[in-house]
């Protein structure tokens, strides 16, 4: 028997980024927004206009990671800093950097978010931003 899934739509990415794309221009950000399916293919990259080009790699490198690891960065993040354990800085292909956020339809995980160009932290609440977007048009669909 087959199972069935829910599946990450380029529509529904681009309603993710342009949610993100907002909230970082309101806040004077030039980031890059990589968003990936649940198997880490990349489905969308949005690169803002003179956005650094290193953040292409580390946006889709934290996108891959939570969707790979089925965590958002930001709980490697906190087990590097908090408790020291520096072999997770070791996790091939993986970035424990805030700004990697899981993309859910219900409790099912259909990909990630990678967020990078600006500090951690402001990576992370621009890519829960878009979670969120994903959340609420999933809700009114």
């Amino acid at each position: 028997m087959l199972a069935t899934k829910t599946a990450l739509t380029l529509e529904a990415a681009r309603t993710i980024a342009a949610a993100c794309d907002t909230e970082a221009r309101s806040r004077g950000l030039r980031l890059v927004i990589a968003i990936v399916d649940d198997g880490g293919h990349l489905v969308l990259l949005h690169r803002e206009d003179n956005a650094q080009v290193g953040s292409v790699e580390i946006a889709t490198l934290k996108a891959r990671t939570a969707v790979l690891f089925r965590r958002d960065t930001l709980d490697f993040q906190k087990v590097v800093e908090g408790e020291g354990r520096y072999a997770l800085l070791c996790i091939p292909n993986g970035v424990p950097l805030d700004g990697g956020v899981l993309l859910r339809s219900g409790s099912e995980i259909i990909g990630a978010i990678g967020v990078s160009g600006a500090s951690d932290e402001e990576d992370g609440d621009i890519g829960r931003i878009g979670a969120a977007a994903l959340a609420t048009a999933s809700a009114i669909d």
